[in-house]
This record gives C-alpha cells, sequence and structure tokens, in this order.
C-alpha cells in the first residue's frame, strides 16, 4: 500500500469514518480528553519495547488511575487491524505507524491523527530539530515525534556463528550465494543457507531498496533526473542475487509464505544459516530465544563489490507514535508520550535492542549485546538522509495521495518468482517502472488541474550526489 491508500479508504469508509475520524473536529479531540478514560488503548509493533513501555505505563496508571490497554502485532497484521478500526470507530488512542511508503500526509488528509496536546517549544531541543512538516508536523502543529533514529535498514547479515566462522562470513552477492549453497547441500537439507520473509512484502519492498543503495544506486528513484530505477542494471543486480539463490536451491522453502517473525522463529530455531534483518533482531532474540544469544554474529550487508564505499539512504526521521483522531483521551496519550523524551528514556530504549534510539550517544554506556554495538556503527558509518520532494514541497502529499497502488511491485515480483507464477521477473520490472512512470504523471496532472502547484521537477536534485547526507541546508 502506497501513498494512493486513503484515497481507497475514502470510498470504502465514506459511509463510517466520515462519522469517526474526519468528524472529529482537533478542538473535539482534544476536549473529550477531559473526561479522564479509564482506559487508553495502545497498539504497536515493538515487542522488545513492550516491558520498558508497560514500566511507564504502570507508573502513569498509580498517579493518574488511566491504565494502558496494550496490544502487540506483527506489523502487516497491524495495519490490517488498523483499517478495520478505522472503518468503524475504534481505533486505538495509540498507534505505531506500520504502514509502508509515505501515508502520514494522506491520512493527516483523511482525518486519522489528532496534534498531540502539546506545541514545538514544548519537547526537547534535539527532539525539535527532527520534527519536519509533512512527516510530524502539520500546520505547524505537532503531530508526533521520532523516539528511534531512523538511520538504521533491513539488510545487516545475521548469522549462527556454529554454522559459519566470521572468517567465512561473506560480504558479496556471489560469495554468499555460494556459501549459501554450500552450507545447504552439507547438511543434505536440514539446514539452508538462507531464509526470507517473501511473504512480507512491504519489509521486502524495502529490503530490497537497501540492496540497491548497497551497490550504489540512489534507490528506487534517481535524484538527480527524478526518473524511477524499478528496472535500473542496479535493480536488475539485487534480483539476480535474490532469484539466485532460490535458484541454487539454498533458501529456506516455506521462505514464499513467511512474515519476518515466523521467519526469524525458523532462523532461530536453526533452519538456516542467515537471516537478514534489522539492529532489533538481537532484542528479539533476547527476549524470545535467549538460549542461542551467544550463537549470534552479524555482519555488513552483502553487496555487488565490497571493495567499494556504500551508503544506504533514508528519509529524514518520521513520528513514531500517533494519537488517534478518534481518542478521547488526547491530553492523557501526549502527556505518556512525553516521557518518551528523556536520555534516561533513550538509554533503556537502547538496552531493549530494538530500532537505536534517537540520541545515539547513549549506546556506547548501554548494557547491551555486543552485536548491537556493532550494526549500530555499521548504520553509523554508512548511512545519509536521501531527498524528499515532501520536505522541499509540501504540495507533493497531495500528489502521493492521489496516486494508486500498482501491482505486481518489487517484492511480489519476487514472491511470484519464488511461488512459480512470474518466470520474466526483468520484464515485469520493466512493466511496473513504466506503470509508476504514468501514474505519477497523472497524479502530478490531476493535482495540478486542481490548483496545485506541483511538477515532476519536484523529484529532482541537481546538487545530489551519491554517498552525501542529504541534510536540509542542502533543499
Amino acid at each position: 500500500m502506497k501513498k494512493g491508500m486513503v484515497v481507497w479508504l475514502l470510498v470504502l469508509f465514506a459511509a463510517t469514518s466520515m462519522l469517526f475520524s474526519a468528524g472529529t473536529s482537533e478542538k473535539e479531540a482534544v476536549s473529550q480528553s477531559s473526561s479522564q478514560p479509564k482506559t487508553l488503548e495502545w497498539w504497536d509493533h515493538y515487542l522488545p519495547l513492550a516491558p520498558l513501555h508497560q514500566e511507564i505505563w504502570n507508573a502513569y496508571e498509580a498517579k493518574t488511575g488511566v491504565k494502558v490497554n496494550y496490544t502487540q502485532y506483527d506489523p502487516a497484521k497491524q495495519n490490517d487491524a488498523l483499517l478495520l478500526a478505522f472503518r468503524s470507530g475504534q481505533c486505538p488512542d495509540v498507534f505505531s505507524m506500520t504502514f509502508p511508503g509515505n501515508p502520514e500526509p494522506a491520512m493527516y488528509k483523511d482525518g486519522w491523527f489528532s496534534p498531540m496536546a502539546i506545541t514545538k517549544d514544548q519537547l526537547p531541543k534535539q527532539i525539535q530539530t527532527s520534527l519536519f512538516e509533512g512527516y510530524t508536523m502539520f500546520g505547524g502543529k505537532v503531530y508526533s515525534f521520532p523516539t528511534m533514529n531512523n538511520l538504521n535498514h533491513n539488510v545487516p547479515l545475521w548469522y549462527h556463528t556454529s554454522m559459519i566462522k566470521e572468517s567465512e562470513v561473506p560480504a558479496t552477492f556471489d560469495a554468499m550465494r555460494a556459501l549459501a549453497k554450500k552450507i545447504t547441500q552439507q547438511s543434505n537439507g536440514k539446514v539452508y543457507g538462507v531464509i526470507l520473509p517473501i511473504a512480507f512484502t512491504s519489509r521486502m519492498n524495502d529490503s530490497i531498496k537497501d540492496w540497491l543503495n548497497a551497490v550504489g544506486s540512489p534507490g528506487y528513484i534517481d535524484w538527480k533526473t527524478g526518473a524511477y530505477q524499478f528496472d535500473s542494471p542496479q535493480m536488475f543486480q539485487v534480483f539476480a542475487f535474490l532469484t539466485g539463490l532460490k535458484d541454487d536451491g539454498s533458501v529456506h522453502p516455506s521462505s514464499v509464505n513467511l512474515d519476518m517473525r515466523a521467519a526469524r522463529e525458523r532462523w532461530a530455531a536453526g533452519e538456516a544459516a542467515v537471516l537478514f534483518d534489522g539492529s532489533w533482531n538481537i532484542g528479539v532474540i533476547k527476549s524470545n530465544f535467549s538460549a542461542i544469544i551467544d550463537d549470534v554474529g552479524v555482519a555488513e550487508p552483502v553487496r555487488a563489490d565490497a571493495s567499494k564505499p556504500y551508503t544506504i539512504y533514508r528519509t529524514p526521521p518520521k513520528g513514531t507514535f500517533f494519537i488517534s483522531s478518534q481518542s478521547h483521551a488526547v491530553q492523557e496519550a501526549t502527556d505518556i508520550l512525553m516521557q518518551l523524551t528523556s536520555k534516561d528514556y533513550y538509554k533503556k530504549l537502547a538496552e531493549r535492542m530494538d530500532q537505536p534510539p534517537l540520541d545515539l550517544s547513549v549506546v556506547d554506556t548501554a548494557n547491551v549485546h555486543p552485536t548491537y554495538k556493532k550494526v549500530i556503527d555499521i548504520f553509523a558509518k554508512t548511512m545519509a538522509y536521501e531527498p524528499d520532494p515532501l520536505l522541499r514541497n509540501p504540495a507533493i502529499g497531495d500528489v502521493y495521495a492521489e496516486m494508486r497502488d500498482i501491482h505486481p511491485n518489487p517484492a511480489e515480483i519476487l514472491q511470484g518468482y519464488y511461488a512459480g507464477a512470474i518466470k520474466d521477473w526483468k520484464a515485469e520490472l520493466k512493466k511496473y517502472n513504466a506503470a509508476m512512470t504514468k501514474e505519477r504523471e497523472r497524479a502530478v496532472k490531476k493535482v495540478q488541474d486542481a490548483g496545485g502547484k506541483v511538477s515532476l521537477q519536484d523529484w529532482v536534485f541537481p546538487n545530489w550526489e551519491y554517498g552525501m547526507n542529504f541534510t536540509t541546508d542542502k533543499y
């Protein structure tokens, strides 16, 4: 689901969302918070953070009598649950952002969010400098803030040290394929070289982009020209690697049906030697599979040429949690969220070993597993911010809201290849690139016809160069 999600929602939920979301004004949402509800509903997908947050919720309940009822979700399932909750007017008071892409402008436009009961200058300076209009602020009001540093990605190589020696850890696509094939064959299929969450297409789309960056590509868009890159030579390199693992028989055969959680569980059980996952992997291992924590190693992402420096890109940080427009507890939710802004919280956040905290300086003194420090160090040395048209021109949010989903997308093409439904993945990537180009042109024209000041040039950043950290001074 991309930025056109809300257009679809407007049609699907017309009879109910007007009553429960868009019909709730900001003033009403804030005033309703004075009712002092006994229970505040909170949904997120941060499994390793639940004990830390529970401490905060328990202290808040002891002080105010307001209880937090917590529901933890797999990211993909949370998306479905939120859509159903929005439709029925039963959204949780607070939820984490799990929808892929950049849905915030469209969701704001459709009335999903309540502004927080604070102003920007009431937040710590470090957070103030991490707030961006169109991401965490709308119309000058604060709707969310980052608690985590988004300079992290999905493709560090996690491995069982009992299966792969440190000196054998592959650094290139070719070396990974060779090692994965060797492990699979030598175990007679009892242990596969790699396991992948092929069914978790939003994660796989993010991972494909990460590998694109790692081979020297700007990602899905060439920022110097604004052109999509779904059929670029670098994209073909990444797909040749991922489809090659399947062709070699080195990928766990259940991968085609696995989400990230199931893939991690099977990897932790020793059914595969390698898992590609973010820094949070070791946090989940500590929480759920502590028996293997001393059998875990981590390395940089495999790429086409390990001798070349690489940069993996992220947009500037987004909000971690949002308050629903359907909430009657805006003040209470804000009070709790404000407790997620201290240095002490950041240190405890690091010690949960999930996504890195906004303040990375606390990691050095935090009580964390060596692999967590190592992967955070990798991120710090090899990651940067990419350009974002939305930050230069907030009206681009209208284009994103207008754009319709195109299928199959890259991860779905990969899934189709793994399932045997797609044979010529190159042809499918070329069709997708052409369709995305046409759809963006259509959306831009429609916004222009409605008076919006947008153009395809909004995606062009002539001063961008690969390896550059595109900070706000470069816009």
